[in-house]
């Protein structure tokens, strides 16, 4: 299966990858764009921040030092510190991007940053990461490359997205979620499948394997 990889990467300040597909996506990254207390990982990992975004209320007084010339403070309450890098990285002109660490830890965070996936959709080329498959924002019809029998997931958030997908084991033909399970738990049929939402954004989870 084809990892997305990017020169930008942001990294968020959930559980921090082990999976050898977020690794290499990490390893890849051209600059590392850290949320607030994700530097603290990075540096421990052997990676060095291009930037640390966010209220800086969760980052060590060291690294304020040793980062000082890094550091783009963003103190406002109407979003979340990953929202704040994702705007930073627009105003950088950074617009394929690849998040990772936004879900492990606490399963507010985890639902909160998907949530903010859907809304970069329209603004940005984005991908989440996570230990055990690829979430992937769109807004128009998309094709994916898979593997027969990969597991696959759709998601909207408004109530008044359509979605049409083929090429699945369950064809989904316009079908209007009005809650997160009633377009999971599906599967690839062959080598590639394809996703059009209409009316809003959708979210595309693909297994690794």
């Amino acid at each position: 299966m084809h990892v997305p990889h990017s020169s930008t990467v942001i990294l968020a300040n959930g559980a921090f990858p082990s999976h050898p597909a977020p690794l290499a996506a990490l390893h890849a990254a051209e600059r590392i764009v850290c949320c607030d207390g994700a530097a603290e990982k990075l540096v421990a990992a052997g990676f060095v921040p291009a930037a640390i975004v966010g209220d800086l209320d969760s980052l060590p007084v060291g690294l304020r030092k040793r980062f000082g010339d890094y550091l783009h403070p963003d103190a406002g309450q109407n979003d979340n510190d990953l929202a704040k890098a994702f705007r930073y990285c627009l105003q950088e002109g950074w617009r394929e991007l690849i998040i990772l660490g936004a879900t492990g830890l606490r399963e507010d965070h985890t639902l909160g940053n998907l949530g903010w996936l859907a809304d970069f959709a329209s603004q940005a080329e984005v991908s989440l990461l996570t230990d055990t498959g690829i979430f992937s924002a769109i807004v128009r019809l998309t094709r994916f490359d898979s593997q027969p029998g990969q597991q696959v997931s759709f998601f909207t958030f408004d109530g008044q997205t359509f979605l049409n997908a083929g090429g699945l084991r369950y064809p989904v033909v316009n079908l209007r979620p009005t809650r997160w399970w009633q377009a999971t738990l599906n599967e690839a049929s062959g080598d590639s499948f394809e996703v059009a939402p209409a009316g809003g954004p959708a979210l595309v989870f693909r297994t690794y394997a």
